[in-house]
């Protein structure tokens, strides 16, 4: 199979990026990209797919040989992995990571491509943060919350967090989620209404979901890992609402509703989601905007890269 050389560099250069703090992920990368190269047998079952030339396509893969770990299917990379801390940074014990990885996505090819048609949901809740400091900016008592690509709703659940920042602490002093935030300290502001869509939403309450969602969690990322348990907890008991939908359609919908008195400002957020878009949704989304910013205080915060090999940065737009 011929593979191009933008897909084989695409795949070097997320391994690169990924290198300071997933190095596992970051071999495994590396390494399927000299398996596509030479037209090895991983790439012979998975190069084939129909959005193998995406940009994030070597996140799915990876992800796969981690979902095939969590399920049971793949007990013996389960076990070498035991021995992740000791082993990051060997030379042999990495090359014993990607056969036993390449072992067990050739093992099971019907999982495999299940694994690939799955959209990248990276979905820790320390997002928020980004999130609490556009809330912070915008400074509005009152905030209806809707977010576009909000997967399991975990983004929605920002002020159910506790927060703890230089000097601050926000957010409910119960709350199990207990998380690092950076700036200033948001002021007083009360979520009045939230709501998210998502092309497929995970259901926080379903054990295979979780599953998956913990499937694009690096193997190396403890702390994110029970991050993410707490937070899939606590939006289990929240019954956040996600509703699967187009975010155009979904958000033309949401905003022909009025947000309530006059101090309630609509903020749309999303994260590492617009480069998933086409060109025409991205126009028919600002479309909505525009015309809903007429009717109501509207914002809009967005976290999201200038193109899949730059970091993302946050933007926020007040319409007026």
């Amino acid at each position: 199979m011929t593979t191009s050389e933008e897909t084989i560099s695409d795949l070097r250069a997320m391994s690169a990026g990924s290198a300071g703090y997933a190095p596992v992920s970051a071999d495994l990368l590396a390494r399927l990209a000299d398996d596509a190269e030479h037209g090895g047998p991983v790439w012979s079952l998975i190069g084939g797919h129909p959005q193998a030339a995406e940009p994030l396509f070597g996140i799915r893969a990876v992800a796969g040989v981690r979902w095939l770990m969590l399920s049971g299917l793949a007990p013996e990379l389960a076990e070498h992995l035991r021995h992740l801390t000791a082993g990051i940074g060997d030379r042999e014990y990495a090359t014993r990571t990607w056969q036993l990885s390449a072992q067990a996505l050739l093992d099971h090819p019907d999982q495999t491509r299940a694994a690939l048609d799955r959209p990248v949901q990276q979905h820790q809740p320390g997002r928020a943060s980004v999130l609490l400091a556009a809330l912070g900016m915008l400074g509005a008592p009152k905030v209806r919350l809707l977010e576009l690509g909000a997967c399991a709703g975990l983004n929605l659940l920002v002020d159910r967090y506790r927060w703890f920042g230089p000097g601050w602490e926000w957010g409910d002093p119960d709350s199990p989620v207990r998380l690092v935030a950076h700036g200033k300290a948001p002021g007083d502001l009360t979520i009045v209404e939230r709501a998210g869509c998502d092309l497929a939403p995970r259901d926080p309450a379903d054990p295979a979901d979780v599953l998956i969602l913990h499937s694009f969690l690096p193997p190396e990322r403890d702390i994110e890992r029970m991050e993410l348990d707490d937070a899939l907890a606590l939006a289990a008991r929240s019954e956040v609402r996600v509703d699967k939908a187009d975010a155009a359609d979904w958000l033309a919908a949401e905003l022909a509703r009025p947000a309530g008195d006059g101090d309630v400002r609509t903020v749309v957020w999303h994260s590492l989601l617009w480069g998933y878009l086409t060109p025409r949704q991205q126009t028919d989304i600002e479309r909505v905007l525009s015309e809903a910013a007429a009717r109501m205080p509207l914002a809009r915060a967005g976290f999201e890269p200038h193109n899949w090999g730059l970091a993302p940065r946050l933007q926020v737009t007040v319409y007026s």
